[in-house]
């Protein structure tokens, strides 16, 4: 009975094919807007600035996928970018 567990346990053990990341300019410039508001507490009108950010998640990203986010939460009106600050928009806040 122990030798079925243990052959059970092995099938599960199985490594899984890699995929490829499918990170869509949606999911990280969702990412951004919830780092902005649930990590860094900001409220609609609140800017934070590149250092601000340097601290969260964002730290770790690549500069290409950081300007993605960007672009896409400012095309979606989440977020206004100036120079080298965020400003939360009401619709970021409720995006969020």
């Amino acid at each position: 009975m122990g030798e079925n567990i243990e052959q059970r346990g092995l099938r599960h053990a199985r490594i899984a094919p890699k995929r490829p990341n499918n990170r869509t300019p949606e999911t990280i410039g969702r990412r951004l807007v919830a780092i902005v508001v649930y990590d860094k507490c900001c409220r609609i009108g609140g800017a934070l600035t590149l250092d601000d950010l340097a601290e969260t998640e964002v730290g770790d990203w690549k500069m290409p996928d950081f300007k993605i986010a960007c672009a896409y939460a400012v095309s979606q009106g989440w977020l206004v970018v100036r120079d080298d600050s965020l400003t939360l928009t009401s619709a970021g806040l409720a995006a969020a």
